[in-house]
């Protein structure tokens, strides 16, 4: 955008300049006034990059770096520079330095020859012929296919790896530890480097070997001529060192003269292996049309040494005569012909077969399998027969060719692999390729297919053209010592072995090149700190150290001496190279890295994987021995770089799969909680810095060594005050500290830094984020607060309570080490002493760990391990040590046992008043509204004032205990932070806990002042009267503050739970100081802090808002519901009424003290709540409906003593089946309702009255009483649902109950209209079964109420107990009365005997068919028995979804169906029989019983009013009279149904 200039803005030519009258582009830089601002605007003046002018600095322009991003290399200094250096050396310091040429070669000349030069080897022209030989043509193919396949495989990982980006000089190094990362880079760097170095002493011990051998034999130092076995063997390695280590020397001092010769002759040796395999060739189609003449002399089926004999024969014809030949002079005495000679000479005869037949010849059918043999055994051809007797000794042996090794099929493998070797030439040469990304994967692949062909090619002719002793001829001894493949070649065996010495030359030399350079990229990466000064040499970079160290290894191979020894060591090396670069590329193929992508597309990691595979297997293959030593070395150096390296981060592969583990690892963690075996702390250690971001505490990572010991995780934490952008980099200054501090202390973990606007949050945030998933803290590590006692520090003290409430809120351990400062260094040693543990509480084993912990570092471990526990007046001592040693036994833990005993004493003055101020402080500070800082001012003149009336009021005691006791009880908490290295915090409970009370008062546990003497030293008496008076006397000048300081009053008042844990840490901490006064550290255990931060309770969280409703309405349906429906007798209303009032109070309190005792009794105290209110109500239920069974035929008295004896029968088999058969019975269908039915009629049974069975005058109704027994059956209808929900779990339970009973309610008051009007003869509806079958839904649902049964289900249980009800009252009635002498009056076995078995068998079925996929989890809160039991997994999995359940029984649907039917009749049972020895006590003459012309009648028990026996008219009627004596068909009713949970 261009901006006009206004005529206010200057121009460039000075104030009054118009300038060219040309809009001008305005600077970039906005109030650009300085300097260097004016340059930039200048330097950035119409670039139009104004928007990213304060990023220049760091991130410059994508046009300034594009070339060289394009150009990049990062390649060190190659063996062409060092050649261009040299040649620079001589040149003039003024001359000006020529630019480097770039790289210009291609894929021909950099990569597919340097490939071919290498792969092709001296094992090709030494071995590959006896190999053939010895294995045959199939295994020998086997072979070279294996090893070739293997190649492959790794070329393609390597194409891979080389065009995913530049590759450096260095080759496989660079790739791998690039891919891998350092230490498998240096592993490998090494292992390739040694395998380097022995690959160029088995070139030269070839070269020697072909020297020796077959070019000038006559230069050997040691002669062989004449030698046999051990000494000829032992002549030729001799030989071997000599010249191995000649030949070494002049090669080492070419390569360090310069590397240009080398390079110079690289063409020559190239052109010699080529020549040599096209003369190999040539030979093999010579063969074809013209088979060379090489005989080979077999004496019997044994091949001869060729030399010292001319012809192949015993005896010749000449001049008509016979003559012996050299041959018969060798294995006989004399040259006649009846000289003695070898046995096996004179047994079999001497034949000469064609060395190599040719191509067309067929012997390659003779070829096609292997031959292996042992160590001297003799060169035999197949086909030919000999004879030869065994038992005669071979004499000769020297004559005959013989295997110079034992054979077999993994020496071949070891042998081979040498020889596809040198993969890497061209990967190595990358610094010089024009285009390295193209050229290396077609060069190299092309390099290995072409070498592949030729190699198993000549598997084949070999074993198509040559015999199989020459072929199993090592050394060509059969074929007058030429070398074997030199015999197959045209047009001479000469062009073979010079076109192979030089070869094998060349290739010496390029080992000794390569190796030293490769020693020095590795050493130049300081990943191996012993390695660096190979990484030096001379000015022009040549490595010169490291060109010494490699002749120096390479020595090592020549004196081994032995090619087939050597090539197996340096195949090691190879093979684990190869196996790291394909492990590398599957490593990155699997991970996905983002900068994985590579141009070489023809890669996979199931290829990788097997090309790993295969290397490994052929490491085995080769030589086990051998592998194991390869992998041992590059263990080793593995581990050194990884414990003494330099650290590199090259984003490498490891790290790649470290990440993908730890997120695997930490998925799985999070699958399910740990369990209890696996459980160790994990560690967060909470520092505090001053402010120069130093660490206050070092002493707590000492100690959080000596716990961990490097195992396990441990975050460092801290926090720094202020914000994000403003405090940045005193949080990474910080971090760098605690780092620091870390490696100083050993400590292997994580450090963490979180700023925060106030210490507080800081922490807070710690706790809670800390760690990630399932690899979390949980276990808190913070210093005692080392100032708490200054009320200039309270907030110091005020955050350690917070982390405190925190840490036990997160379900963590919380360790307070005290006296930080005092604590053993990593250094430090204990030779003797103690370590104290304190088990005072259970806490899972934490305590027993910790010690055993600190035992296994070397600062604790001579300490031992003495464990206290405190044990109560009514413990046995003796048992519990027994016990604890035992215990401990289990637990494999040494320790020394002892049992203290604290038993009750007199708390003491010091005691009450620490505890007052405590609890008064809040409010005296609410009273005073004072200000925060006030406030905190106040709150210590309240400590130091309540401290000096003690002194006061008690001056003599003082001085006397302090004279007695202070040696001996010198508080922990008054040591001096110096001197103290105890972990004891016996404050710490009591401390906390006020603080919770007292949330206001931030100082409160600074009470205890620090120049003052222990309290529990000065005051060790008891508050008597007299010290009260004498108090009171000795002071009356502090009347004016005795509202706030006169203690006794206020004493009085106290809550007395506070005072007792006051008191417990007083005398606690007396105990502990005299045991454990020597101990060099103590250990104890305290419980958390109350989760009431504010000591403030909630009104509306009091249980009484949630239970008093139902409480309220059940004792509408007692004291009114059944009130009413027991007075539907005409003459009998009061009575009904007021007997049900006074059984129903004596009732309830009768049944609080019963449950109370067997059910809410603790130390001797019946614990009375609501919930005792409505359970006692259920039991007086239970007496009330057995009273409908007796109704109108009782005394008060007889009354009252049925309910004294009902309550305990039923409070004890209450208490029995919720025990011990552990039923479900919500709505109380078996504790109450069965019950309570065949309670009553056991007790009818036994009053059984035969003038009753006829009816009785009096046993009728009025409209007035069945109008208000209607109003009694209305109250218990609207407040059954509340009956039967009172104690059923909140919520959905609950909620369910409410509506299951409403149901049930509804369909039996519906079907008891019908069945009523149905059942009447008149069609009309009873008064009788509205007042109760209307009811008999509200029983039958009971049993199931709060289960998942369908709205259906509890409306069809409630007509099928409303039609039961009705026929029982209908017909079973009647019959119970006149055959089995049951009057039951108010028909209770109908309305809840009946109803409950209906009810019951319904709970039993909903329990059967109750299952998870249905209930969910909630299954184990409604079922609470089924919840599996302690210990169970399933369990912990169940509490991660239902917080607080609480472990079960782990019963079965049935088990659990079983337990209910055994409860039903149990109960039955119990209270038949209870029911029957009551009756027998109500029998008793003096409980008054009314007699039968009496009963029915209120004029017996009250002043009835004149008008009560009047009619409608007021005249009493007596049709009415006549017609009532003679009803007899009134049907018996009340019903009360009541259910209960308990």
């Amino acid at each position: 955008m261009l901006n006009n200039m206004t005529d206010t803005e200057e121009g460039e030519g000075g104030p009054n300049s118009q300038g060219d009258g040309n809009p001008k582009e305005s600077s970039p830089f906005i109030n650009s006034s300085s300097a260097s601002d004016v340059e930039k605007s200048q330097q950035y003046d119409g670039k139009n990059m104004a928007l990213f002018e304060e990023e220049m600095d760091n991130s410059p322009m994508v046009s300034s770096i594009l070339s060289s991003l394009a150009n990049y290399s990062n390649l060190p200094q190659g063996s062409k520079e060092h050649e261009e250096a040299e040649n620079e050396e001589g040149a003039a310091p003024s001359k000006k330095k020529p630019a480097v040429k770039a790289p210009s070669l291609g894929t021909l000349m950099g990569v597919y020859l340097p490939c071919i030069q290498n792969i092709f080897g001296v094992i090709l022209f030494l071995r590959m012929t006896w190999m053939v030989g010895i294995g045959g043509v199939f295994g020998s193919f086997f072979i070279v296919f294996m090893c070739c396949s293997t190649t492959m495989l790794t070329a393609i990982s390597m194409s891979a790896i080389a065009t995913n980006g530049v590759v450096p000089a260095g080759g496989s190094y660079y790739m791998i530890s690039r891919s891998l990362g350092p230490e498998f880079g240096g592993a490998v760097g090494i292992c390739f480097y040694l395998g380097t170095t022995f690959a160029g002493a088995m070139y030269i011990l070839g070269a020697i070997e072909l020297l020796l051998v077959y070019i000038l034999p006559q230069a050997a130092i040691f002669k062989m001529e004449g030698l046999e076995g051990a000494e000829m063997e032992a002549a030729m390695l001799n030989n071997m060192r000599v010249y191995g280590t000649i030949v070494l020397s002049f090669m080492a001092t070419v390569v360090f003269v310069g590397v240009k010769y080398v390079n110079k002759l690289a063409l020559v040796f190239l052109a010699c292996v080529i020549l040599s395999i096209l003369a190999v060739y040539a030979g093999v189609i010579k063969t074809a049309i013209e088979p060379p003449v090489f005989p080979v002399c077999i004496l019997g089926n044994r091949t001869l040494i060729s030399k010292g004999f001319d012809v192949c024969a015993k005896v010749i014809e000449q001049d008509n005569g016979t003559i012996t030949t050299k041959l018969w002079r060798i294995f006989c005495d004399s040259e006649f012909l009846n000289a003695t000679c070898d046995e096996y000479f004179a047994n079999n005869n001497v034949s000469e077969i064609q060395g190599i037949p040719g191509v067309t010849s067929g012997i390659l059918a003779e070829n096609l399998f292997g031959y292996y043999l042992e160590k001297g055994d003799f060169l035999e051809k197949r086909g030919l027969s000999a004879v030869q007797d065994q038992e005669v000794p071979i004499t000769n042996s020297n004559r005959y060719v013989l295997a110079d090794i034992t054979s077999f099929f993994t020496l071949l493998v070891g042998i081979y692999f040498p020889s596809v070797t040198g993969i890497m030439a061209g990967s190595n040469r990358s610094g010089d390729l024009r285009n390295a990304q193209r050229s290396i994967p077609i060069g190299t692949i092309a390099a290995i297919t072409t070498t592949s062909t030729v190699y198993m090619s000549a598997v084949v002719l070999f074993g198509a053209c040559i015999e199989g002793v020459v072929l199993r001829d090592k050394f060509g001894e059969g074929v007058n010592g030429n070398l074997v493949i030199g015999t197959l070649a045209w047009p001479s065996p000469w062009v073979i072995v010079i076109g192979s010495f030089f070869s094998t030359c060349g290739a010496g030399l390029q080992s000794l090149t390569g190796a030293p350079r490769l020693l020095q990229a590795i050493s130049r990466d300081s990943v191996i700190p012993f390695l660096k000064v190979f990484g030096q040499g001379k000015a022009n970079g040549e490595p010169t150290w490291a060109l010494l160290l490699t002749a120096s290894i390479c020595e090592i191979g020549i004196i081994i001496a032995s090619l087939d020894a050597v090539a197996p060591i340096l195949s090691m090396f190879f093979l684990m190279c190869y196996m790291f670069v394909n492990l590398a590329c599957a490593l990155q193929t699997l991970l996905r890295t983002p900068n994985w992508r590579p141009r070489f597309k023809f890669y996979h990691w199931a290829l990788s994987f097997l090309g790993m595979s295969l290397c490994l297997s052929l490491m085995f293959i080769c030589s086990w021995y051998y592998a194991i030593v390869a992998m041992v070395i590059a263990t080793c150096i593995y581990k050194y770089i990884e414990f003494a390296g330099a650290e590199k981060e090259w984003g490498d592969g490891i790290r790649g799969i470290s990440l993908s583990a730890a997120r695997y690892a930490l998925m799985r963690l999070e699958e399910g909680p740990p369990h209890t075996k696996n459980w160790r702390p994990q560690i967060l250690v909470l520092l505090s810095m001053d402010a120069e971001q130093n660490v206050e505490q070092p002493r707590l990572l000492s100690l959080t060594n000596q716990l961990k010991a490097g195992k396990g995780l441990t975050i460092v934490g801290t926090s720094v005050v202020g914000t994000f952008l403003n405090n940045h980099a005193e949080a990474q200054k910080a971090e760098q500290s605690l780092r620091k501090l870390m490696e100083t202390e050993k400590v292997k973990g994580f450090s963490q830094v979180v700023i925060s606007s106030n210490l507080r949050d800081g922490t807070s945030h710690l706790i809670q984020v800390g760690g990630l998933g399932g690899l979390k803290h949980n276990t808190v590590l913070v210093s005692w607060p080392r100032t708490w006692k200054q009320p200039e520090d309270n907030l110091r003290f005020r955050n350690f309570i917070e982390v405190v409430r925190e840490t036990t809120a997160a379900n963590m351990a919380l360790l307070v080490p005290k006296n930080i400062a005092a604590y053993p260094s990593n250094g430090e040693r204990f030779t003797e002493g103690h370590i104290d543990v304190w088990w005072i509480v259970h806490d899972g084993g934490m305590l027993m760990l910790l010690p055993f912990l600190l035992r296994q570092h070397k600062v604790w471990r001579k300490c031992k391990m003495r464990i206290f526990t405190v044990a109560q007046m009514d413990d046995n001592s003796i048992q519990m040590k027994k016990d604890l040693i035992t215990f401990l036994y289990h637990l494999r833990i040494d320790a020394e046992v002892e049992v203290v005993e604290m038993h009750d004493s007199d708390i003491s003055a010091y005691t009450y008043e620490k505890t007052l101020v405590m609890e008064q402080r809040s409010q005296i500070l609410k009273q005073m509204h004072l200000t925060k800082n006030e406030m905190e001012r106040e709150i210590q003149s309240i400590t130091d004032s309540s401290r000096g009336s003690i002194r006061r009021n008690n001056p003599s005691n003082l001085c006397s205990q302090k004279s007695t006791d202070e040696p001996a009880g010198v508080s922990v908490e008054e040591k001096p932070e110096e001197e103290s290295v105890a972990v004891s915090r016996p404050k710490q409970v009591q401390l906390i806990q006020n603080k919770n009370a007292t949330p206001t008062s931030p100082t409160s546990p600074t009470t205890p002042a620090g120049g003052a003497a222990t309290p529990g030293q000065e005051m060790q008496m008891t508050w008597t009267d007299k010290a009260e008076n004498q108090a009171a006397a000795a002071h009356p000048e502090q009347g004016g503050v005795k509202d706030i300081f006169n203690m006794k009053p206020e004493w009085e008042s106290l809550n007395q739970s506070n005072v007792r844990r006051m008191h417990t840490a007083l005398r606690l901490n007396e105990v502990i100081m005299k045991k454990s006064k020597e101990a060099k550290l103590v250990l104890l255990n305290m419980p958390g802090p109350p989760k009431n931060r504010n000591n403030e309770t909630k009104p509306m969280d009091n249980s009484l808002y949630k239970n008093y409703p139902f409480f309220a309405d059940i004792q509408v349906m007692i004291f009114i519901g059944f009130g009413c429906l027991l007075a539907f007798f005409r003459l009998y209303g009061f009575s009904g009424m007021v007997f049900n009032f006074l059984t129903a109070t004596f009732a309830i309190q009768w049944a609080i003290l019963v449950q109370g005792y067997f059910q809410f009794s603790n130390d001797g105290k019946i614990h009375l709540g609501v919930i005792n209110l409505i359970n006692a109500e259920f039991a007086c239920a239970v007496v009330l409906i057995s009273f409908g069974a007796v109704l109108g035929k009782t005394s008060p008295v007889q009354l009252l003593v049925m309910a004294l004896l009902e309550v305990p029968v039923f409070a004890v088999t209450e208490w029995a089946v919720l025990k011990y058969l552990r039923i479900n019975d919500a709505g109380g269908s078996i504790l109450i309702h069965l019950f309570a039915c065949y309670f009553g009629l056991g007790v009818t049974f036994i009053l059984y009255r035969p003038g009753l069975n006829d009816g009785h005058a009096k046993e009728n109704t009025s409209y007035q009483s069945d109008i208000l027994s209607v109003m009694g059956t209305l109250f218990l209808w609207v407040f059954w649902p509340s009956f039967n929900s009172a104690l059923t779990l909140k919520g959905d339970d609950q909620h369910r109950a409410v509506l299951h009973t409403f149901i049930g309610l509804s369909s039996s008051t519906l079907t008891a209209f019908a069945l009523s009007a149905m059942l009447n003869k008149n069609g009309k509806i009873t008064m009788a079964d509205i007042q109760n079958v209307t009811l008999a839904g509200g029983v039958t649902v009971g049993a199931s109420v709060d289960m998942m049964i369908t709205p259906a289900v509890a409306y069809a249980l409630g007509v099928i107990g409303c039609t039961a009800c009705m026929l029982g009252y209908k017909y079973l009635s009647p019959f119970l009365a006149r055959r089995l002498w049951i009057q039951d009056q108010c028909g209770i076995h109908n309305l809840h005997g009946l109803t409950g078995l209906i009810s019951c068998t319904a709970g039993i079925c909903a329990i059967l068919t109750a299952s998870e996929e249905v209930y969910g989890p909630s299954m184990y809160e409604i079922f609470s028995h089924r919840a599996p039991v302690d210990g169970d997994p399933r369990l912990l999995e169940l509490q991660q979804l239902i917080p607080g359940l609480q472990p079960g029984l782990g019963r079965s649907a049935k088990q659990q169906a079983l337990y209910q039917l055994a409860a039903v009749f149990s109960t039955i049972i119990i209270a038949a029989l209870g029911g029957l020895l009551t009756g027998c006590v109500l029998k008793l003459p003096f409980l008054a019983s009314p007699p039968d012309e009496l009963c029915f009648d209120d004029e017996l028990f009250f002043n009835v009013p004149p008008d009560c026996q009047m009619g409608l008219n007021g005249q009493i009627r007596s049709e009415d009279l006549e017609s009532k004596a003679t009803q007899q068909s009134k049907e018996p009713f009340i019903n009360t149904n009541l259910t209960t949970t308990v």
